[in-house]
């Protein structure tokens, strides 16, 4: 009995940890976005975030710079491409947690597949 506990808890902490469902593998990690970092495909609709500040997600609107779309530089600029993952990782996933801890509608948090999808996909 105290095994398949153990087993079960296990088994919920991977799921949380990597957020998919059995049987459903993330995508390759492949380079995108006009660069060579090989990346996870990530799929984001700004529809979605309509009454969100600009400013919130693209820094340079704060900043006052004007350059190309984000992932140019974020997957060609060789001081900013390491950071990529992390950077949107605590991007995205901060502002949906802060969203669902106030009750309110939020983008995922936890299942990666919800955010890297192949354009095939759709």
């Amino acid at each position: 009995m105290k095994w398949a506990l153990a087993a079960l808890f296990l088994a919920g902490v991977v799921l949380v940890v990597a957020g998919l469902p059995l049987g459903q593998p993330l995508p390759d990690r492949a380079a995108r976005f006009g660069g060579g970092l090989r990346v996870l495909p990530m799929t984001f609709s700004h529809s979605s975030h309509f009454g969100k500040p600009c400013a919130a997600c693209h820094h340079e609107f704060a900043d006052r710079t004007i350059g190309p779309p984000c992932m140019t530089c974020h997957v060609t600029d060789h001081r900013v491409a390491p950071l990529l993952e992390t950077q949107f990782h605590d991007l995205c996933q901060s502002c949906h947690l802060d969203e669902s801890a106030a009750g309110r509608p939020s983008g995922p948090t936890r299942r990666c597949i919800a955010c890297h999808l192949d354009d095939q996909a759709f």
